[in-house]
């Protein structure tokens, strides 16, 4: 890769300048005055020109190292993005060249007019990105270009637009609103119209702690609390080990006891939880494995903790809450966004009378909803919303409370460190009645920021801590302990061995420990040959767990567990579902059960008996253990994840099924994550194991064994979780077994726990995963499981259904004359199932794949239909339709690189006009868009977002009789300007 990067430096280098250029160049005419002039000093011929000359040369030299690639890699991906944001920018430049065509004035207000100013901003955004991508490859370019590279980025920063200019964290809602604003009657964000007179719910109201709150108001209250909640709030905390008994009892002995080394560390912490005259920041800082979420944990929860800050609150209540960081979580687990909700959750649970004050546009436009209305209502939280809400919760509370916060993990944050540091610098020097208790690993960043602050290094402390941890769990085996009672001194000696190998990194020590525990039958002199064998770097030592010290059937095991585990994230990520990342014993038991080659799915539905439940999370869990060296572990649940059926109590068994499965520690995830790893791990089952299709399985053997008592009804969202990771699992599968098998089975077990009303035909449990039961219940669903595998992109289970003849078109029943397409695509035969096409189109398993597939079957895209909403309707209709409101919401981007993004949407609005799409359908007028044609619809995006693909789709269009709407209404400006 190193060489290509090279190669490219040049003409990439090139393109960033030239794009730094341009963008000052249009900041420069965006702060113009409406009526200014400005072509004189700008030669948009000359710099188009240019652009489209890099294009060229980029391409050039792309095609010259094209044979030299093997594999997709960031490289290629810079170059693609390079060639996507030109073909944008000259796009663009095409348009604007319609102002020279049509004579219209050459002044700053119809520049706006085409080149908006969003659209800079995510031209600045994406040349940064690329220069970041570079970046990180710096090694390979040479002295020059990697000069040249940083004076790009540095004006790039100069320029500081995008401070200034825009904010990034508006909420999606003001989207919407900013469409709405615009038409005559529009009801407003609060869900009124402009001119109505303000409501009596509308006065100002004061709250204090005194306010009795009314039963609406509670419940709004009570609203904006469960909605700042997320499914894995707790999911870090409760996988955080519970300290060792003992452990760092000695940093918060008010005598200064202990054998640590650390008696200066303990004063200053406890110095800095009961005294207000000191920084309002404490650090625990160290190395990865170290133990500092545990300690912040025991912190957290100490009584004594609580007792050193009650000292400092004197008079005032004391309020705490707490924050675990966590990269190998969810979204909300590691971003800001997530800290924010969690931390504003724990504080308004108990100062419940701010949530008004702390959220006063939510809490004004819920009072003004009616009852309907609210019932209906949903809240998306947006970064600049929860952190002015943190901060107007702290300006409430001066002089009120004090405020203790503990944030675990910042290098766990996704984002970028110096923002999240930031705003927490500010938060502390804003409010005198906060504290702060941080812990990160050492990096520059981190000890750049708090290196000044009251801190402690935990890697420096925690040696007694080692000592005792190890001793203890060594004596706990019978026959370490009668090793150790027959000479003290050698028991003595390998303790302290474990401890100075260790060099500060608890999880080293606990791991080792574990390792030693499994050779319990050895004497002193095997177990300390054994204990020099573990290399002293943690990453050494995972790597002589999983490869040097396993078998070959030890090491089939661990890759089968890690690729388990991997491919559940893959499949989560793909959903959004990232609550469910981390896994309940039981389900991974399963998993873990199955074999491709001797699956065996049972007929009837049986709950799991506890024998059976505990005999093979035994196993899973033993695996772990034994040949996973203590690398996987499982924790309890939350309580409120628990789940009890009709109130019983569960079974000590039940429990144990329901247990999370995650890795001991970031580090493992890490490790796993490096690719030439990735690649060794996998490579022994490379072809022979299939976790997607293991997991699918195990997901119809929990609809065959369930850990509940067996009771058919109709909760859909019951099963909710597990629909979407199921079909996912299929479609994500190398293999059509998945698709063609597994999911069949998986509808029949399934159907197995559904209470039909009627025929399956007329009832199928599918069916009501779509829209409202008042819309379900009047429409025709002829085939809902297959549309639910359409929505899933399960390309090869529809395709099948084609030729089977379960799909087939409907006869219509008005036929419209439409020309041919004039390239119509080869029909495939079935050895081209898993082939790209002959033209060179690669319609991986997905959307585009199922249309073609489907178009291909002769259906027809005018077809009339009635939609849920009791409409008549087209697919034509409805791809126009999906088309305008994704403009209309911003789902579609600027600069769009992303191969799934706009390049895909373009593909699919190809395939529907090759295929005989009616270029002159309109899309009917609704509250939010006037009526369009389908020239208007393609056109609009083409404008808006300079999106050069769709410039050749309404080519095409026209080329085939389509006329706009709207063009022919409005004439010439409209087709330079839009609407």
């Amino acid at each position: 890769m190193g060489e290509f990067i090279v190669s490219l430096s040049t003409e990439i280098a090139q393109f960033l300048q030239a794009g730094t250029r341009l963008v000052e160049t249009l900041y420069a005419i965006h702060d113009l005055d409406d009526d200014a002039e400005f072509t004189d000093s700008w030669d948009t011929d000359a710099v188009a020109a240019e652009f489209g000359a890099l294009g060229d040369r980029l391409s050039q030299v792309s095609a010259a190292n094209a044979e030299s690639l093997t594999q997709p890699d960031r490289s290629k991906n810079v170059r693609d993005a390079c060639e996507v944001i030109i073909k944008n920018i000259l796009c663009r430049f095409d348009i604007l060249k319609q102002l020279n065509e049509h004579k219209l004035p050459h002044i700053a207000r119809n520049f706006r007019e085409l080149w908006p100013r969003e659209d800079v901003d995510a031209l600045e955004e994406r040349l940064k990105s690329i220069i970041a991508t570079i970046e990180s490859e710096a090694e390979y370019l040479p002295s020059t270009q990697s000069k040249k590279l940083v004076a790009t980025r540095e004006a790039l920063d100069a320029l500081d637009i995008t401070k200034d200019h825009r904010d990034q964290d508006e909420p999606d809602t003001q989207h919407e609103d900013g469409k709405l604003s615009a038409r005559k009657n529009a009801m407003s964000l609060f869900g009124k119209n402009p001119g109505q007179k303000k409501s009596i719910l509308e006065d100002e109201k004061t709250y204090t702690k005194e306010t009795l709150f009314s039963d609406q108001e509670m419940i709004l209250r009570d609203f904006l609390l469960e909605s700042l909640k997320f499914g894995s709030m707790t999911d870090r905390e409760d996988s955080v080990a519970v300290a060792h008994d003992g452990t760092f009892d000695w940093i918060l002995a008010a005598d200064g006891s202990g054998d640590h080394n650390s008696s200066s560390v303990q004063e200053s912490l406890v110095s800095w939880l009961s005294s207000g005259n000191n920084d309002g920041i404490f650090w625990v800082s160290g190395k990865p494995g170290s133990g500092k979420s545990t300690l912040m944990r025991f912190l957290m929860s100490h009584p004594t903790t609580k007792k050193f800050l009650a000292t400092w609150a004197g008079e005032e209540p004391l309020i705490t809450a707490g924050f675990y960081f966590w990269i190998s979580g969810t979204l909300e687990q590691r971003s800001q966004t997530g800290l924010m909700r969690h931390l504003l959750v724990q504080l308004l649970d108990q100062e419940s009378h701010l949530v008004p004050v702390v959220f006063p546009a939510r809490w004004k436009h819920l009072r003004r909803l009616t009852t309907r209305e609210r019932i209906k209502a949903t809240v998306a939280w947006d970064l600049k919303e929860l952190k002015d809400a943190l901060r107007w919760f702290m300006q409430h509370t001066a002089g009120e409370a004090k405020v203790c916060l503990f944030i675990d993990g910042l290098d766990e944050f996704a984002g970028n460190h110096e923002d999240v540091i930031s705003f927490l610098q500010e938060l502390v020097s804003s409010f005198t009645h906060l504290k702060l208790c941080l812990s990160s690993r050492p990096l520059p960043v981190f000890r750049e920021a708090f290196g000044k602050n009251p801190k402690l290094e935990l890697h420096d402390c925690t040696r007694q801590d080692m000592l005792d941890y190890s001793r203890d769990h060594l004596s706990a085996n019978l026959d370490i302990q009668s090793l150790f009672s027959k000479d003290p001194e050698k028991a003595s000696q390998l303790i302290v061995d474990i401890v100075d190998r260790a060099d500060g990194v608890f999880l080293w020590a606990a791991l080792a420990v574990q390792s030693l525990l499994r050779r319990s039958h050895l004497d002193f002199t095997q177990l300390h040959e054994s204990l020099f064998q573990h290399p002293t770097d943690i990453d050494d030592l995972f790597t002589f767990f999983i490869f040097e010290q396993a078998t070959t059937d030890q090491t089939t095991t661990i890759s089968r567990i890690f690729q388990l585990l991997n491919a559940r994230e893959d499949a989560c990520n793909a959903t959004g579902q990232e609550e469910a990342i981390t896994m309940q014993l039981w389900e991974l038991a399963l998993a873990d059960q199955v074999k491709a080659s001797e699956l065996s799915i049972p007929e009837d539905v049986q709950q799991a008996s506890d024998e059976q439940i505990q005999q093979i999370c035994s196993l899973t869990t033993n695996r772990f253990t034994n040949e996973c060296a203590g690398l996987i572990v499982t924790h309890r649940p939350s309580p409120s994840t628990i789940r009890v059926h009709h109130a019983t109590t569960p079974s000590p068994a039940q429990l144990l099924a329901q247990r999370k499965v995650t890795y001991v520690h970031r580090t493992v995830k890490d490790y796993l994550s490096r690719p030439e790893i990735w690649t060794r791990l996998t490579h022994p089952l490379k072809d022979t194991f299939d976790p997607h299709h293991s997991l699918l399985a195990s997901h119809i053997l929990q609809l065959k064994h369930p850990l509940d008592p067996f009771t058919r009804h109709r909760q859909i969202d019951e099963w909710w979780p597990a629909i979407p990771l199921a079909f996912t699992h299929a479609r994500l599968s190398p293999s059509p077994e998945p698709e063609l098998l597994l999911i069949p089975a998986y509808d029949t077990a399934l159907c197995q726990h559904w209470s039909f009303r009627a025929t399956a035909e007329a009832d199928h449990w599918a069916k009501a995963l779509f829209s409202t039961y008042e819309m379900r219940k009047r429409a025709a669903f002829e085939q809902p499981l297959l549309s639910l595998a359409a929505k899933f992109g399960l390309a090869r289970l529809i395709r099948e259904r084609i030729r089977d003849g379960t799909l087939r078109p409907l006869p219509a029943a008005d036929p419209v004359p439409i020309p041919p397409p004039k390239n119509p695509a080869k029909q495939h035969t079935p050895q081209d199932e898993d082939k790209p096409d002959a033209d060179g189109d690669d319609l991986t398993p997905e959307p585009k794949r199922i249309i073609r597939d489907l178009l291909e079957a002769g259906i027809d895209p005018n077809q009339p239909y009635i939609n849920l909403q009791g409409r008549t309707r087209t697919p034509w209709i409805d791809v126009l339709e999906g088309l305008r409101e994704a403009e209309r919401r911003r789902w579609l981007r600027y600069y769009d690189v992303d191969p799934q993004g706009m390049g895909r949407v373009a593909e699919i609005v190809r395939l529907f006009v090759e295929f005989g799409a009616d270029v002159n359908a309109v899309v009917p007028a609704d509250r939010w868009d006037p009526e369009a044609s389908a020239v208007d619809v393609v056109g609009s995006v083409w404008r808006g977002l300079a999106a050069w693909e769709f410039g050749a789709l309404r080519g095409m269009l026209v080329g085939r009789g389509g006329v706009g709407v709207r063009e022919r209404v409005e004439g010439v400006f409209f087709r330079v300007f839009g609407g």
